[in-house]
């Protein structure tokens, strides 16, 4: 079986079965932490990050993370630049 699936739709059938077993066995069974992601339409999550945070995340990993030896190739970023966002796309750092 060669067939993939997106995680929502999973997701989501998985709660509507979840439900269904809930109340055929007689109980009105809350589901913990139940996902309000998917009572949107989709999951785009938008977060702004202002010059003066960015500046900060920047020369923190550049004080912290400057003598790495992976990481020599890449640093020091400059705060003014948006470089930490294109190694963070490249998953060389983690946000």
């Amino acid at each position: 079986m060669d067939q993939s699936i997106e995680f929502e739709p999973f997701l989501r059938e998985y709660l509507n079965l979840q439900e269904k077993g809930a109340s055929k066995s007689g109980g009105k069974k809350k589901l913990k932490g139940s996902v309000s992601f998917l009572k949107a339409s989709t999951t785009t999550l938008l977060h702004v990050i202002n010059e003066s945070e960015k500046t900060s995340y920047v020369n923190h990993i550049n004080n912290f993370l400057g003598e790495d030896p992976f990481l020599k190739n890449f640093l020091p970023l400059d705060p003014a630049s948006n470089d930490i966002f294109n190694l963070i796309g490249d998953g060389v750092l983690l946000w």
